[in-house]
């Protein structure tokens, strides 16, 4: 684990949880086709000097207002709020593990206040679950949270490394594709060489 501030480039994995993936009203045993490539990912990272890696998974209340939007899921402390046991091994060597209650990891308690530490991130990699939401909605919140602050730091998502639910899957994957780049997200078919 290095220090934040020697940090030139993160992975961040999204939602990769119990509940999207195995187990829970929410849960879609497909989204499991792109660990490996996220594994990959996280791999190409893992023993280069400067790289972070950080984990953010759902863990709701049962207050939660996002419940009233969308079905009971990913409750704090439950077995659904825990990362997919093919992930753990990462998890446990991650640089830090965030828990959201809402569909943008941004707000995640200690997110911000982490990406204030990094003083020389350049890029940063978005992978997991739901491309349409959780990660749009972090990948455009996280560009314009750097932008306010006039941090030149590439946000980049690896197109095989995200996936969403299978309902017109390769049709919202598309369209959201469409809007990320528009919002000024980087989109590759695997992680580019420094």
């Amino acid at each position: 684990m290095e220090d934040l501030k020697n940090l030139t480039e993160a992975v961040f994995v999204i939602d990769m949880n119990n509940g999207f993936c195995n187990e829970g009203l929410l849960a879609d045993t497909t989204i499991k086709g792109i660990v490996n490539n996220i594994i990959t990912l996280i791999e190409e990272e893992k023993y280069l000097k400067g790289q972070g890696l950080f984990f953010v998974n759902d863990a709701h209340t049962k207050s939660s207002i996002e419940l009233l939007r969308y079905p009971e899921h990913c409750l704090r402390g439950s077995e659904e709020s825990k990362t997919i046991q093919e992930l753990l091994v990462y998890e446990k060597d991650a640089d830090q593990v965030f828990y959201k209650n809402s569909t943008c990891a941004l707000f995640a308690p200690g997110l911000m206040e982490t990406l204030n530490k990094m003083v020389n991130l350049k890029k940063v990699y978005i992978a997991g679950c739901l491309t349409d939401i959780c990660i749009k909605n972090f990948a455009i919140s996280l560009r314009c949270y750097f932008d306010e602050y006039d941090r030149d730091i590439d946000i980049v998502i690896v197109t095989n490394t995200v996936e969403n639910l299978k309902e017109n899957r390769e049709e919202v994957k598309e369209n959201t594709f469409k809007e990320l780049v528009a919002s000024g997200i980087k989109l590759v078919r695997k992680k580019e060489r420094n």
